[in-house]
């Protein structure tokens, strides 16, 4: 009898220690669930949160107020998000883990935010208890999508641009290549002259689009060289100007430089001539016949700014936020009905960029631009 006694105190004496080990046990599992950066929750089976971590806490804004009073998984989830839970588990019950994708964390302060969860049940005895889930704020990976997004679709609409804007220059050499083609022997010299003046300025503008093309694309992949060294602006903007003062002077439009001999900067030449070049021949694309265009630059201790001033057509304000945006719809016929994308304005973005300068521009409305850039007048 004593034996049985002995037996019974040290089996009651064991389950004690058990029970004693799997407290600490869970309470250090609940320790680490708490410490977790993941959003982590456990429910009962109407929903009722019986476990919330810091990190849920933190993410949802609860105050101690809301953690004494009863917090319900509609506290916490935007209401479609709630029906679309619901909704999830109703057609995978089957699933031991469900993967909730689309939520939205509805918080105290309003600041929603979209997370995805790994939701598992708790079934005990075959009755469901509760559920319990860890959670991951996506919002910078949904803000990056949508970035991604707005940049592929800005790309497609641009290239879509510049596969329209390519067949104006090709139009017109198939066209007048044919016509002299089938009639030469009944042109005239001056016909022939004129139809060849055509062909001529259509190859030009068709290897400028292209040549901007080329050096947009390899600037975006890292794949242009960059040799910066110091460059005389005076010399580059007179190497720049090359056939430009041919399309000025077929306009009688007037360029005055204003460039001092001594104006140094530090950039890649070449890129500093492409941006001076796109941006004297914007200039003349829109100024009127007769016009005035007018070439700066100075320099500080710092910057040497160059800037490209004209009494041409001017830009519209809800035109003019966003020029160098790969995304803006700029884009306009020059005062004589000249082609552009914009594409030049976007390559000058881009190699002043990558000279550690800055670009601007700024305009009046029917009464003239002026566009300026600033890169680094010395090595640093």
């Amino acid at each position: 009898m004593i034996a049985d006694t002995d037996s019974v105190l040290a089996l009651e004496e064991r389950i004690s220690q058990l029970e004693h080990e799997n407290k600490v046990l869970r309470e250090r599992e609940f320790s680490i669930l708490k410490a977790l950066p993941e959003i982590v929750f456990m429910l009962d089976a109407n929903e009722c949160c019986v476990f919330l971590n810091t990190t849920c806490i933190d993410k949802f804004k609860l105050t101690q107020v809301d953690l004494h009073e009863k917090v319900f998984l509609r506290d916490l989830l935007a209401q479609e998000s709630v029906f679309y839970l619901r909704k999830l588990y109703i057609q995978n019950n089957n699933l031991e883990i469900l993967h909730a994708r689309n939520l939205m964390g509805k918080t105290k302060d309003g600041n929603n935010f979209p997370f995805t969860a790994y939701i598992t049940k708790i079934v005990e005895n075959g009755i469901l208890k509760g559920f319990v889930g860890v959670g991951f704020d996506i919002t910078e990976i949904s803000n990056t999508e949508e970035k991604l997004k707005e940049a592929n679709l800005a790309k497609m609409k641009f290239l879509s641009i510049i596969a329209h804007d390519l067949r104006n220059p090709f139009n017109s050499l198939v066209g007048f290549s044919t016509l002299l083609l089938s009639n030469f022997d009944n042109y005239s010299c001056e016909k022939v002259k004129e139809y060849i003046q055509h062909m001529s300025t259509a190859a030009n503008q068709g290897y400028q689009l292209l040549e901007n093309l080329l050096d947009w694309a390899r600037a975006n992949t890292r794949k242009i060289d960059f040799n910066p060294i110091t460059i005389n602006i005076s010399q580059t903007t007179t190497e720049a100007l090359g056939y430009l003062k041919a399309a000025a002077s077929k306009k009688e439009i007037e360029i005055l430089q204003y460039i001092p001999e001594n104006i140094h900067a530090y950039a890649d030449i070449n890129m500093i001539k492409t941006v001076i070049r796109n941006l004297i021949s914007n200039a003349i694309k829109f100024t009127a016949r007769k016009g005035t265009i007018k070439l700066k630059a100075y320099s500080d201790e710092v910057y040497t700014t160059f800037e490209v001033v004209d009494n041409g057509t001017g830009i519209q304000p809800d035109k003019l936020k966003g020029i160098f945006s790969l995304s803006n719809d700029f884009k306009a016929n020059g005062t004589e009905k000249e082609k552009g994308t914009g594409l030049g304005l976007i390559l000058c973005y881009e190699f002043i960029n990558l000279n550690n300068g800055l670009i601007s521009a700024e305009s009046s409305f029917g009464k003239g631009s002026t566009f300026r850039f600033q890169i680094p007048r010395l090595k640093k």
